[in-house]
Parts: structure tokens; C-alpha cells; sequence
């Protein structure tokens, strides 16, 4: 028995040296961050009482100094008892570039990732951190390996059952089923959702929520249910101009699939037991201060500090959120902005009321150009010769129209990345929507991936320059 304690307590002393060995060989510089209790333990594969010893040794040893409830820092404590921003360490730089890409598009679902020599470079680690790291994912099944390829995890249509795959696919509709996209983003997310569906040999299964009824309804025009449709192994709901969401959400409440809702709304307003479902996951492209902040670094990266921002449709989310983004980012704003209506679509509400259906879409933009010339007017009037930023293309255009037979060519930045903004040679945010129905489809095939993390992913775009 006393030989045995002796094992023991011999063993210990080893796995400690060893542990502590091995900190202090990583690559590290002083005021980084140690890994968590949590990841040492499954690292080195010891016991929680053998790592506490490891770092009390190291700290006795002036090693280390540990801040409560912030964790463990290299090098000696500062005199000064302030909380330093911890520096990320290279595990955690790489984790979050590798989550950034995948966010943008970079790497994509469903092809190979780059050669691991292009990876490494791209994220300035050795070759033998990166192969650590991929490996690791590769064990919480986020990645797959065949050969000297990683590709991200998948299920082969061999794999999925029933043997017609369906996937239900949900839009707002009129009281008989009918739908008419609204936007141009709107007409590229369904021609990318039907393209993606039938390359991956998915059955969709069309069918619209009605606000008015709170009923679905399919294509034809029948009130159906989801027992209707037993060979759905997944759901995508498109919450775009969806005055309430809750009834379409509510209709997929019990369901056990994977259900990944296209967020068109503020984020604040995801409800937050849907929130806590484990097959849910909701995806924003659009609404945030995320693109304001992207346009903003855009911007100052190529030398501009101050600039105007325009818009006519203040009274909504969005477009408050893209003049706070450009404020966090750095740059000064003069806000140029009305409040009164919130969307495009509330001009076309005024313009039904006034005219004719066959004049809605003129008698709209001629309202909209009031509203414009209005600000427009304003800016001139305080002399601000800056970049004009653009809460959309559409702003943008009626500048240009407004200004076509003037000698002074506005300086103009937009969001939305029309095709208009092509024949404009106007540079504009895109919105990334082929990663958005990219990360879509994945998280139907691969709930266990990035949704178990995020329960809101955010898509990430850039500025497209003509």
C-alpha cells in the first residue's frame, strides 16, 4: 500500500514537471494569456487538483499572476492594480481569423480549404500550429480530411433519410399563397436557396405564412400543416418584410429538424426561446451595426476620416445602426437623415393610396427624391465636401440623377451592391447573400457545427469597388 501511494505521489510530480515543461516552452510573450483551466486539463489529459498545482508553482515562481475572474497572465503582476486587455494568444488569433473567413465567405461549405502552406501564411502561424488546429476541429467534427485535403463536414446524399429529402421552405404570401419578391437581394436569395437545393438533390417544399390569417399556405392556395409533409429533414424561413414573425416561428416550435431562419429583422428581436432550441439558428446579413463598421474601416483604410451619410429612411434599425457603425469605426459623420418613414416600402404604401398600381414604383421614387433633395440641400447649405456615404444603391442613384446636369460630381459610397450600382460604377457593401444560403445549407446538413456556438451568425460583407 505504501508503495503504491509512493507511485502516486511520483506520478503526479512527473505529469506536473511535464505540464509545466511545456507552458513555459509554448510560444508565448508577457501579458498573454494562459489557456483556461478547462483546456489544459484536456490537453494534457490530468486531473483539475494537478493543474491547480502547475499553476500555483508557476506563480509562486513569478512565473505567472492570476486576476480574478479573468484567468491567468504571463509574466510578473503589475504594480498597478488594473485589468490589462488580455493579448490573444496565437491559438485563439487563429481561431477567430479562421471563424472571421468563414463568416466572409472566404472559406466556403462546400469546397476544399485552401492548401495548408496558403492557410498558414494567410494566418501567420507555422504550419505544424495550423495542422494542431485543423486536427482539432477535425475531432469536434466541424472538418473531414481526404488526403491532403480538409473539407468542411457534410452528409453525402447517400446518408440522409428519407430517400426524398424535403425541405420546407418558407416565405410571407397573400391570402391565396401568392408571393412577389420585393428587393433585388430578396430575387438572389431565392434564385441561390432553389439553386443550392437542387445541386444537393433537397425536395423544397414552397409555402407562404399569411399574415393576416396567421395560416400556411402553399403555392396553390391549400391551408396545410407540417404533418403534411413527414420526409422534411429541415426548415428555412425567410423573415424579410414580415411585420410578425412570431406566428411563422411558432408553426416550427416542436418541430426535432434543423430550422435556420434568414433574419431580416433587428437582432435585439430574435425571441429568446427559440434562442435556447438546439435546432435552431438564425442568420443576419443585413440589420446591425456590423456593415456600418465594415464600410467604415473600408473608408478610413483609404484615407477618409469625415464623411456625410444620407438617408431618408431613419426611422428604422438598420439604417440608425449603419451611421453607428460608422461612427465605431472611427470616422466622423454628419448625419443627413429624416425620420418620418422607416423602409422603400412605406413610400410604396403612400403611392398605392395615391395612384394607380401601374404608377406605385414611379410615384414612390418621386417621393423618396423629395425627401433626398431635401437633405441634399442641407448638406450644401453647411458646406461638407466629404464622401457621401449612402444608406442604400437606390440614394445613391437619385444623388447622381439630381446632380447629372451639375459640373460637381458627388463623391458617393453606398450599401447593397445592385446591379444598378454596376452601370452607376458606384462602390457598394455587399451583403454576401451566397455565403448567407452557403452557411444555410450547411448548418441543415451540420447542426453540430458553428450552431452550437452562435446561435446568431452574422454574415459578413465588403465593399465591392467598380
Amino acid at each position: 500500500m505504501i508503495l503504491q501511494v509512493v507511485q502516486n505521489i511520483s506520478y503526479f510530480y512527473k505529469v506536473k514537471k511535464r505540464i509545466i515543461s511545456a507552458l513555459l516552452d509554448s510560444d508565448h510573450k508577457e501579458g498573454d494569456r494562459l489557456p483556461s483551466v478547462r483546456t489544459i486539463i484536456s490537453t494534457y489529459k490530468a486531473s483539475s487538483g494537478t493543474v491547480q498545482a502547475v499553476l500555483k508553482e508557476l506563480a509562486t515562481q513569478n512565473k505567472i499572476y492570476r486576476i480574478q475572474g479573468k484567468g491567468c497572465f504571463w509574466g510578473c503582476e503589475p504594480l498597478v492594480k488594473k485589468v490589462p486587455e488580455a493579448r490573444q494568444t496565437i491559438t485563439e488569433k487563429l481561431e477567430f481569423n479562421f471563424n472571421d473567413d468563414f463568416e466572409r465567405g472566404f472559406l466556403k461549405p462546400n469546397q476544399p480549404l485552401p492548401q495548408g502552406k496558403e492557410l498558414a501564411i494567410r494566418y501567420n502561424v507555422s504550419q505544424n500550429t495550423l495542422r494542431k488546429f485543423l486536427t482539432r476541429k477535425m475531432d469536434e467534427g466541424l472538418l473531414t480530411k481526404n488526403g491532403r485535403n480538409y473539407f468542411f463536414s457534410r452528409k453525402e446524399v447517400s446518408e440522409r433519410k428519407p430517400p426524398i429529402s424535403e425541405l420546407i421552405f418558407v416565405t410571407r404570401c397573400n391570402s391565396w399563397g401568392g408571393f412577389t419578391a420585393e428587393s433585388e437581394r430578396e430575387m438572389d436569395f431565392l434564385r441561390l436557396v432553389y439553386k443550392t437545393a437542387g445541386a444537393n438533390q433537397y425536395k423544397l417544399i414552397l409555402l407562404g405564412i399569411n399574415e393576416s390569417t396567421g395560416q400556411l399556405i402553399d403555392r396553390n392556395g391549400n391551408i396545410c400543416k407540417l404533418s403534411d409533409y413527414p420526409n422534411a429533414i429541415g426548415a428555412i424561413l425567410s423573415t424579410l418584410l414580415v411585420q410578425n414573425v412570431q406566428p411563422m416561428l411558432y408553426f416550427f416550435s416542436s418541430v426535432c429538424y434543423p430550422v435556420a431562419v434568414w433574419w431580416e429583422q433587428p437582432e435585439n428581436n430574435v425571441p429568446k426561446v427559440f434562442l435556447k432550441k438546439e435546432n435552431w439558428i438564425f442568420f443576419n446579413s443585413t440589420f446591425g451595426k456590423k456593415p456600418g463598421v465594415e464600410m467604415g474601416k473600408f473608408l478610413m483604410k483609404h484615407g477618409m476620416n469625415e464623411v456625410n451619410y444620407f438617408s431618408p429612411y431613419h426611422n428604422s434599425s438598420w439604417s440608425q445602426d449603419r451611421l453607428t457603425g460608422l461612427v465605431e469605426a472611427g470616422l466622423k459623420v454628419h448625419a443627413y437623415v429624416d425620420n418620418e418613414f422607416a423602409s422603400p416600402w412605406d413610400y410604396k404604401e403612400i403611392a398605392r393610396k395615391e395612384v394607380e398600381k401601374y404608377f406605385v414604383e414611379s410615384y414612390a421614387r418621386t417621393l423618396v427624391k423629395q425627401k433626398i433633395e431635401t437633405l441634399v440641400k442641407k448638406a450644401e447649405s453647411d458646406d461638407n465636401h466629404f464622401m457621401n456615404v449612402c444608406v442604400n444603391d437606390e440614394v445613391a442613384e437619385l444623388i447622381i440623377e439630381m446632380k447629372e446636369n451639375s459640373n460637381k460630381v458627388p463623391k458617393l459610397i453606398a450599401f447593397d451592391n445592385s446591379m444598378e450600382s454596376y452601370l452607376l460604377r458606384l462602390p457598394s457593401f455587399d451583403f454576401n447573400t451566397e455565403a448567407l444560403v452557403e452557411h444555410i445549407f450547411y448548418y441543415i446538413e451540420n447542426p453540430a457545427g458553428f450552431g452550437h456556438t452562435k446561435k446568431v451568425q452574422h454574415i459578413l460583407g465588403n465593399v465591392v469597388e467598380k
